[in-house]
C-alpha cells in the first residue's frame, strides 16, 4: 500500500503558498472522504442523474476554511454552493468529482482545486484519495504526480490513441449529448473509456496514460485544475470548438498536442 500523502512528500517550501495551501486542503478533504467511505447518505438529486450527498457539502467546507483562512482576498466558487466573489482571483473547487462512484463504492473519485486569475488556471491540484495519487501543477513550474514530473504521451495518430470522455447530466433531454462524438471516437480511435470523473480524465492525459480527453458540457470546478495540470505536463488545452480555453467556461478538449487537430476535427465534425 502506498504511504499516506503529506505536503512535504511533494513540494518544498520554495513552492508558491497558493500551491501548498491547495495541496493541504486536498489532502485534508481526501482524508475526510476516506474516513467516511461507504457511509454516504442523505442523498438528493440535482437533476435526473446527478446525485449529491451531505458529504459533498461537508468536504467543501473543509476546503473553503483552509483556503480562505490564508487567502481571504481570493474568491471561492464551489460546486456545492459556497460562493465568494473577488476581482483578485478565485478558487474553483469540486469537493467530490465522481460522487456517483463514491456513493456506489466505486473507488474512482477525486478532490479538485484550481486557482483562476484573469481567466487563466494558475494552480491545479487533484487528489485521488483511494490510490493516494496527488497531481499538482503551477503555471510555469511543470506538473507532478506524487512529486515526480509527469508528461503527456507521444502518440501521434488518432487511430492509436486511447481517449476519454463523459456525458452531460442533461443527456436525457439535451440533443448535445455527446453520443455522436462518442460513436465517432469508437470508429476512429484505438479505444474510448468513461470513468465518470473529468478531473481524473485530465490527469490521465497529463501522465500519458491516455492521449486525449474531451467533454461538451461541464462546469468550471470540473476542468480548471485539470487544465492547468495538462498544460504544465506539455499538453494542449482548448475549448471543444478549438477556441482559447476558459477555465470558467463549460467545455474542454485536452490532449498531448500531437493529435490535437485530429481530435478537434473528430469532435466538431460529429455535430454536423
Amino acid at each position: 500500500m502506498a504511504m499516506p500523502a503529506t505536503r512535504s512528500t511533494f513540494w518544498d517550501d520554495k513552492m508558491d503558498r497558493e500551491l501548498n495551501a491547495a495541496i493541504d486542503a486536498a489532502l485534508q478533504a481526501g482524508k475526510f472522504l476516506c474516513q467516511h467511505y461507504g457511509e454516504a447518505n442523505a442523498l438528493r438529486y440535482k437533476s435526473a442523474i446527478e446525485v449529491v450527498t451531505e458529504l459533498d457539502g461537508q468536504t467543501e467546507k473543509i476546503i473553503a476554511r483552509r483556503l480562505q483562512s490564508e487567502f481571504p482576498h481570493y474568491g471561492f466558487l464551489g460546486e456545492e454552493g459556497h460562493r465568494h466573489e473577488s476581482q483578485t482571483g478565485i478558487w474553483v473547487v469540486d469537493p467530490i468529482d465522481g460522487t456517483t462512484n463514491y456513493v456506489r463504492r466505486i473507488p474512482v473519485f477525486a478532490v479538485s482545486i484550481g486557482l483562476v486569475i484573469d481567466h487563466e488556471a494558475m494552480v491545479g491540484v487533484i487528489y485521488q484519495p483511494m490510490t493516494r495519487e496527488l497531481f499538482a501543477a503551477c503555471k510555469g513550474k511543470g506538473a507532478t504526480l506524487n512529486g515526480a514530473p509527469i508528461h503527456v504521451s507521444e502518440v501521434d495518430q488518432i487511430g492509436k490513441a486511447l481517449l476519454g470522455s463523459g456525458f452531460p447530466y442533461d443527456a436525457w433531454t439535451s440533443s448535445r449529448d455527446n453520443l455522436l462524438q462518442w460513436g465517432r471516437a469508437v470508429k476512429s480511435a484505438f479505444a474510448v473509456y468513461c470513468s465518470g470523473v473529468a478531473a481524473l480524465g485530465l490527469c490521465e492525459v497529463a501522465t500519458g496514460r491516455i492521449d486525449g480527453y474531451w467533454e461538451l458540457y461541464l462546469h468550471p470546478w470540473d476542468i480548471a485544475a485539470g487544465a492547468c495540470i495538462v498544460r504544465e505536463a506539455g499538453g494542449v488545452v482548448t475549448q471543444v470548438t478549438g477556441e482559447r480555453f476558459d477555465p470558467l467556461g463549460h467545455t474542454i478538449l485536452a490532449d498531448n498536442g500531437r493529435i490535437h487537430e485530429a481530435l478537434l476535427k473528430m469532435v466538431t465534425e460529429a455535430e454536423v
